[in-house]
C-alpha cells in the first residue's frame, strides 16, 4: 500500500551552541495523531506517538512533560526514555488525565522533552475525544455516473505511487482498564499438499506467474468459470482456474482521476453475476464491473465503471480500500480524512450499468477504525470495527434497511499494544513486521459475519495483529467474536499464536456451514515469511508458499472468499517472497481449499 502522510511539526528550542549537529541536517519530531478514550467517568486515557520525520536519527529522546488543556495528569511514567529514534521510527507514550472532557471535542496537547546533550523540545497537537458510545449517525448521499471501456487501448502509464501514509496513521490505541486475557491453544504449522490431508482438502495451489514486484497485497474473486486476481499494481484473469493472463490496468482505463496508483480489491457478486473491481487512483476510487462472460469475450478489457472523486465527498486522498457484499448492496471502504469511510452502492444499479446512487458514512465518527477492513458475508447488515482501547473494541453496524449506522463498545481481555514488541526477524535478520511497527492503529484486518451452522449463530468475528507480550512470546493474531443476536455481547476471544513464529495480516470469511476460514502470513527466525490458511478451531495453519528471501516491506493484506461452488470450498490469495537475479520478488498464489 502506498500512502502520503501529514504530521505536526516539532520545534527545537535550544541555545545555538547546543544544536550544531542538528543545524546541518534539521530533524523533525511530532506527536502525530494521538488516540484517546474516556474511561471510568472523566478519566481520559491517551496514546501519543512520538515520530521522527526527519532524515537523521535522534539520540536520547526523553519525554519529560505532557499536558492537555483542562486536564490534570494522573498516570504516566515520566520521564519516559525513548532512547534513539531512527528516521521514520516512532514510539508511543501512554498517559491519563482527570478533567471535564467531553466526547466529540478537541483539546490542545503539549509534549515536552529532551534529546542528545539535553537539547529541549516541545511539540503541540490536537487531541480529539471520539464520539460518545453507543451512538448513531445518518448516512450522507451522492451519485456516480457510469462509463464504459473496451479494447485495452490506452497508452501504458507508470503507476502514480505516492509516499507512505501509514507512517502516520490517524489513531493510536490507548490503554484501557486491565482485564485478564486467556490464551487459546498454540497453532501448529503443516505443509499443505494437494489432495486430502486429514480434515482439509487442497484442490489448487497455483502461482499467478505475473511479475508483481515485491509488495503483494493480493485480492481476487471467482465465479462463472473466471478467476480474477489483483495485486498492488497488477491484475490478471484465468479462464477455468489455470494459467493467468496478465492485465495492465493503465491500458484498460483512462489515466484520469489523478492517475492509477495501487491497492486493488476484487469481489465476485453471484447474485448479479459480476466481477467487481476497486482500483485506487490519486484522486479517488474507480469501481468497475464486468460479467465473467464479458471478461472471457473481451480478454479482460471491457468494463463499466464509476468514478468517486474523494474531493466530491469532501476529503483528500483515499487509501487502503476494501469491499464486501450484502444481500442488495456492495460495500466499499477507504481511509478518508481522519477515519474510515464506508460506502453503500446498490447491486442492481451496478448490474444494469446505471447511475449509482450511493450512501456513505462520516469518517470523523470512526477514527479508531482507520485502515480497517469490512466484515465479509454481510447479508442484511455490514460491520466494521476499531480499537477504542486495548481492552475495548468499537463495533460499527449499518443495516441494509436503514439510512442510519450505529456503533457501540465491546469489552475485551487486555491484549498487548506496545509497538516496541511488534518485531519478528527472518533468517537473514530482516524484520518482516517493520511496517506494522509503524501501525499505532493495530487495524482490524480480518472480519466476517458468521450465520448458520449447527448452533444457528449470528455472530461477527474480528481479527488483528498484536505484538508480543501478555504471555505471548511473538506477535500474533487476536480474534474477538461478538453476538449480533445478543446486543453485540462478547462470545469469545482467542488467538493464532506460536512459541516460535509471528502470525500477522489475518483475513476471514465464512459460509453457510458456520465455519470461519482464515488466511494469514507467518514467519520467524528459522522460517521465511509464508502464506498459510486454515479453519478456526483446528489450531493448524497450512503452509502454501516456499519463500527463500526476506524483506521489511511485503504488503498489507491477503484475501479469502467463499468458493463459487460448494459451501465447503474457499478461494484464497496470498504471497511469499522468492529470490531472483534482480532481487526478492513476490510469489502470489491462488489457492482452493476446504473440508473433505
Amino acid at each position: 500500500m502506498i500512502r502520503r502522510g501529514l504530521c505536526l511539526a516539532l520545534f527545537l528550542l535550544a541555545a545555538c551552541r547546543s544544536v550544531v549537529p542538528f543545524q546541518r541536517k534539521p530533524s523533525v519530531l511530532c506527536a502525530c495523531y494521538p488516540g484517546s478514550a474516556l474511561i471510568a467517568g472523566n478519566k481520559l486515557s491517551v496514546a501519543i506517538p512520538i515520530v521522527n520525520n526527519g532524515p537523521v536519527p535522534l539520540p536520547d529522546v526523553t519525554v519529560t512533560a505532557i499536558s492537555v488543556k483542562g486536564g490534570t495528569l494522573v498516570d504516566t511514567k515520566l520521564p519516559y526514555a525513548i532512547h534513539t529514534l531512527k528516521s521514520g521510527d516512532r514510539a508511543v507514550v501512554f498517559a491519563s488525565f482527570d478533567g471535564a472532557f467531553a466526547p466529540d471535542h478537541t483539546y490542545a496537547m503539549t509534549v515536552e522533552g529532551t534529546m542528545a546533550n539535553g537539547i529541549p523540545f516541545i511539540t503541540q497537537s490536537d487531541l480529539r475525544v471520539p464520539p460518545r458510545s453507543p451512538g448513531e449517525a445518518i448516512a450522507r448521499s451522492a451519485s456516480a455516473m457510469p462509463h464504459k471501456v473496451s479494447g485495452g487501448k490506452y497508452p501504458p502509464q507508470t503507476p502514480n505511487f505516492r509516499p507512505e501514509v501509514n507512517r502516520n496513521p490517524k489513531w493510536a490505541v490507548p490503554l484501557g482498564p486491565h482485564r485478564p486475557l486467556k490464551r487459546t491453544s498454540e497453532t501448529k504449522l503443516e505443509r499443505a499438499q494437494l489432495g486430502d490431508p486429514p480434515g482439509i482438502v487442497f484442490d489448487r495451489n497455483q502461482p499467478l506467474g505475473i511479475d508483481s514486484g515485491l509488495i503483494g497485497e493480493p485480492s481476487g474473486g471467482a465465479g462463472g468459470g473466471i478467476v480474477f486476481a489483483t495485486g498492488n499494481f497488477f491484475a490478471g484473469y484465468s479462464d477455468g482456474g489455470g494459467a493467468f493472463t496478465p492485465l495492465d490496468p493503465t491500458t484498460i482505463f483512462p489515466n484520469d482521476l489523478g492517475g492509477y496508483c495501487c491497492d486493488q480489491i476484487v469481489q465476485y457478486a453471484p447474485t448479479i453475476d459480476r466481477v467487481i473491481w476497486y482500483l485506487q487512483y490519486g484522486e479517488g476510487a474507480r469501481i468497475a464491473s464486468a460479467s465473467p462472460a464479458g471478461i472471457r469475450a473481451s480478454r479482460g478489457t471491457a468494463w463499466t465503471y464509476w468514478d468517486i472523486p474523494s474531493a466530491s465527498l469532501g476529503y483528500g486522498d483515499f487509501d487502503f480500500p476494501d469491499l464486501s457484499l450484502g444481500d442488495h448492496f456492495l460495500y466499499a471502504s477507504t481511509d478518508a480524512g481522519p477515519g474510515l469511510l464506508v460506502m453503500r452502492l446498490p447491486l442492481d444499479e451496478i448490474r444494469d450499468g446505471l447511475t449509482v446512487h450511493f450512501s456513505y458514512t462520516d469518517p470523523n465518527k470512526s477514527t479508531m477504525a482507520y485502515f480497517g477492513h469490512l466484515a465479509q458475508n454481510a447479508h442484511d447488515e455490514i460491520f466494521w470495527a476499531g480499537h477504542n482501547t486495548n481492552s475495548s473494541l468499537r463495533v460499527f453496524s449499518w443495516k441494509e434497511s436503514s439510512a442510519t449506522y450505529a456503533w457501540r463498545d465491546v469489552a475485551l481481555g487486555s491484549w498487548p499494544n506496545d509497538l516496541a514488541n511488534m518485531t519478528a526477524a527472518l533468517p537473514d535478520g530482516q524484520d518482516w513486521l517493520a511496517m506494522l511497527r509503524g501501525d499505532t492503529v493495530f487495524f482490524v484486518a480480518g472480519a466476517t459475519r458468521v450465520l448458520g451452522g449447527p448452533s444457528q449463530a449470528n455472530q461477527v468475528w474480528f481479527g488483528w495483529t498484536a505484538p508480543s507480550g501478555n504471555d505471548f512470546p511473538a506477535p500474533h493474531v487476536e480474534i474477538a467474536a461478538v453476538d449480533r443476536a445478543n446486543d453485540f455481547a462478547l462470545v469469545s476471544q482467542g488467538q493464532v499464536w506460536s512459541n516460535t513464529y509471528a502470525f500477522a495480516y489475518p483475513a476471514f470469511t465464512s459460509a453457510a456451514d458456520g465455519e470461519v476460514a482464515m488466511a494469514l502470513e507467518y514467519g520467524g527466525r528459522t522460517e521465511w515469511e509464508q502464506f498459510a490458511v486454515g479453519f478456526w478451531g483446528d489450531f493448524t495453519a497450512w503452509i502454501l508458499t516456499s519463500s527463500n528471501a526476506g524483506s521489511t516491506r511485503y504488503g498489507d493484506y491477503v484475501t479469502i472468499r467463499p468458493g463459487s461452488g460448494s459451501d465447503h470450498r474457499y478461494d484464497a490469495f496470498g504471497f511469499g517472497v522468492n529470490s531472483s537475479p534482480s532481487g526478492p520478488v513476490n510469489d502470489t498464489r491462488y489457492v482452493i481449499f476446504g473440508r473433505p
